[in-house]
C-alpha cells in the first residue's frame, strides 16, 4: 500500500506507534532509569558518609530519602541497584590506588564488589522490561549530563545550608 507521499506504509496505526513508548530512539523505561542512575548513586555515597557522622545525621537521613525514591521510581530496580554497587566498587578500587591505605575503603569495596561479582557471575541473561541500547550515544550522554545537574541542583535544594528556608 502506498502513503501520501508515495512511500510504502506498513499497516501501523496510531495506536501502535503511541505504545511504542520510544524517545529519542531509545525506549522510555530506559530513559528514565537513565535518568535515575546518577541520582541514586550520588545521594547514596553522600548519605552513607553523612549518616555515620553525628552532626550530618539529619542530612544523611534526607539524601537516603532522595536515594530510596530514586530507586522506587526506577523501573529495573536490580539493575540500577547492580550497576551503582559496580560503579562504587570501581570508585573505592581506584581510591585505594592512588591514595594511601585505608581498612574503611577496603571494606567499602570488598562489600560493593562481592554483589556485583556475583550478578555479574548468575545474572548473565536477565529478561528486562525494555531493550537495552547496543551503544551508548550523544542522547545518553546529555541525559546523564542533564540528570547529573538536576542531582546536584536537588541536593542543593535539600541541603540544610543553602540558606533558601
Amino acid at each position: 500500500m502506498l502513503g501520501p507521499l508515495g512511500s510504502t506504509t506498513t499497516g501501523q496505526t496510531s495506536q501502535d506507534v503511541l505504545s511504542s513508548r520510544k524517545l529519542f530512539s531509545r525506549d522510555v523505561g530506559y530513559l528514565r532509569d537513565l535518568a535515575l542512575f546518577w541520582p541514586f548513586v550520588i545521594y547514596t555515597i553522600f548519605a552513607v558518609a553523612c549518616l555515620f557522622s553525628p552532626p550530618d545525621r539529619r542530612f544523611g537521613l534526607r539524601l537516603a530519602a532522595v536515594a530510596l525514591a530514586a530507586l522506587l521510581l526506577a523501573r529495573e530496580r536490580l539493575l540500577l541497584f547492580v550497576v551503582g554497587l559496580g560503579f562504587i566498587a570501581i570508585q573505592c578500587a581506584i581510591n585505594l590506588v592512588l591514595h594511601p591505605w585505608n581498612w574503611g575503603l577496603f571494606v567499602a569495596a570488598i562489600l560493593t564488589a562481592c554483589p556485583f561479582l556475583v550478578a555479574n557471575r548468575y545474572w548473565r541473561k536477565r529478561k528486562l522490561s525494555y531493550r537495552l541500547p547496543r551503544e551508548f550515544r550523544l542522547v545518553d550522554a546529555l541525559w546523564s549530563i542533564a540528570s547529573l545537574c538536576v542531582a546536584f541542583l536537588l541536593m542543593y535544594v535539600v541541603s540544610p545550608f543553602n540558606h533558601l528556608w
